[in-house]
């Protein structure tokens, strides 16, 4: 049991060597860079400290922020322009509709009217409103007989 793992006599010296593998690597001279690690091509390299507060690097950063304002404030134009003319082609429809509406109102009061004038017509004549049915039925196939040949 003497050289078992979790025995007294070798478990701090496999500890310690299990705390090594975890530990920051140890410091040479006085250095204090970083370790180099691989960059992405796509990220920028932080400005150095002393040019952080530059005029160049200001001005340039404002210029960024005015291009990008420019950039945002033409969207914002075509976006506004884009609901204008979809306000208007809304309403235009609308009022299209609505004078469908009112056409096909106007048209079943007619029909309505022409329809009671005809049984009215055909009570007065002898003839059932039935018998007319026949009739334009007969004069509708007809027609269409000789519209096919």
């Amino acid at each position: 049991m003497s050289g078992s793992r979790y025995s007294n006599g070798g478990g701090a010296h496999q500890r310690d060597l299990r705390t090594q593998l975890f530990a920051p690597p140890p410091q040479r001279g006085h250095s204090q860079t970083p370790p180099s690690r691989t960059a992405s091509p796509y990220d920028k390299a932080p400005p150095p400290p002393n040019a952080k507060y530059n005029e160049s690097y200001l001005s340039s950063l404002e210029s960024q922020n005015n291009d990008e304002l420019d950039s945002m404030s033409s969207k914002v134009r075509l976006l506004k322009d884009l609901g204008v003319k979809m306000g208007g082609e809304i309403n235009k429809s609308m009022k299209l509709n609505d004078e469908i509406t009112n056409s096909m109102e106007k048209g079943k009061v007619t029909l309505k009217k022409t329809w009671g004038k005809m049984i009215i017509m055909s009570e007065r004549a002898g003839i059932t409103w039935r018998m007319w049915l026949t009739v334009f039925a007969m004069v509708g196939l007809w027609f269409f007989w000789v519209w096919l040949f």
